[in-house]
């Protein structure tokens, strides 16, 4: 395992754990933003140049693969980072209007934020565990 997998599972995780909770304690802020957002189509376009960045980064950092459980998570973070971000740039603002309406709904969202957690509580044990 590289020192880059660590680092970046002790940051992601770190990362996760906070956003899962402002996403819990914010719900009402972040669901009114989210359509804002998508209708900023500068915004967009740079959020998704900055995410096929950081997608590319972790898998150079890391390798596009893992060969333990801590590396095969840091890959398919990148993986799926890389990949949300072309979308970003290929999506129309009438799919992601849909795709807000989706992640609006309370199921989605929370399924979302308890993802966002157990997989921040993840690589934070792990990133910190492998360090010792």
């Amino acid at each position: 395992m590289t020192a880059f997998t660590i680092y970046f599972a002790q940051l992601a995780g770190l990362f996760f754990i906070i956003l899962g909770v402002i996403l819990i304690v914010r719900k009402g802020t972040i669901i009114d933003l989210m359509p804002k957002m998508a209708e900023n189509q500068p915004f967009v376009f740079l959020a998704g140049m900055i995410r096929i960045i950081i997608g590319l980064a972790v898998l150079i950092g890391n390798g596009p693969w893992g060969t333990r459980a801590l590396s095969i998570v840091v890959a398919l973070i990148g993986w799926i980072t890389l990949v949300r971000g072309v979308a970003m740039l290929l999506v129309t603002p009438q799919q992601q209007r849909k795709l807000n309406d989706y992640w609006r709904r309370g199921a989605a969202y929370y399924t979302a934020v308890a993802i966002v957690l157990v997989l921040g509580l993840y690589l934070a044990r792990a990133g910190f565990a492998a360090q010792m």
